[in-house]
């Protein structure tokens, strides 16, 4: 991502980390029970990589009583907040597209509402790599965008700004493919938010082997 682009996430939720936090349900059934089948597939103590962490709550939290958690957030603000709520798990400051792991370094990676800040153009590099750092069957869980669209606004009035950029349904899927990953489920769910009830794509997809 370019320094501006990445500057303006980061100052957007430095901004507004308090409030944003403010907008989750600590117990979101839908992300539980989407937590909940991945853990079955995973030996304790796997190796997670949350992408866009944000404050740990509720993801990073459920994942951290579990398994050995590294969080990445570009904002240093939610990190403060996420490293409160889940003292147990790892953080990395950093944008996202910017990381460089070993290859097979996690046995599952997840990316709740977070890849929609990436440039678009950027997607295909950042799934390439996903796909080298997962171990083989490893698991990729992401929620995405249904529609096209790119840009920056003031997010929700908070005088915070922001910026999106993501591709439509389809696109998004043959994207995880062309980065070599085997779809294995992808429905349209309702998730409640800072912007009220949406509908968003989730996805499940895995590293073959």
């Amino acid at each position: 991502m370019s320094t501006s682009l990445e500057k303006v996430v980061e100052t957007g939720y430095d901004r507004v980390a308090e409030r944003y936090l403010a907008t989750k349900d600590p117990e979101d059934p839908a992300t539980l029970a989407t937590l909940e089948d991945l853990a079955r597939d995973l030996p304790p103590g796997a190796a997670v990589l949350e992408l866009g962490c944000g404050a740990g709550v509720p993801v990073t939290r459920w994942l951290a009583r579990r398994f050995s958690v590294t969080g990445v957030d570009v904002s240093v603000r939610q990190l403060d907040l996420a490293r409160r709520h889940v003292p147990a798990a790892s953080f990395v400051n950093a944008d996202m597209t910017g990381l460089t792991f070993g290859s097979e370094s996690f046995d599952t990676v997840v990316a709740f509402h977070s890849i929609i800040h990436v440039p678009r153009a950027e997607h295909p590099a950042l799934l390439g790599k996903i796909h080298r750092w997962l171990r083989p069957g490893g698991a990729f869980f992401a929620t995405r965008a249904l529609g096209a669209w790119e840009g920056e606004e003031d997010w929700e009035g908070w005088g915070a700004p922001m910026r999106w950029s993501h591709h439509d349904g389809e696109t998004n899927l043959t994207l995880l493919h062309d980065a070599g990953f085997a779809l294995e489920w992808a429905e349209t769910r309702i998730t409640h938010g800072a912007r009220g009830n949406e509908p968003w794509l989730w996805v499940l997809a895995r590293k073959g082997g």
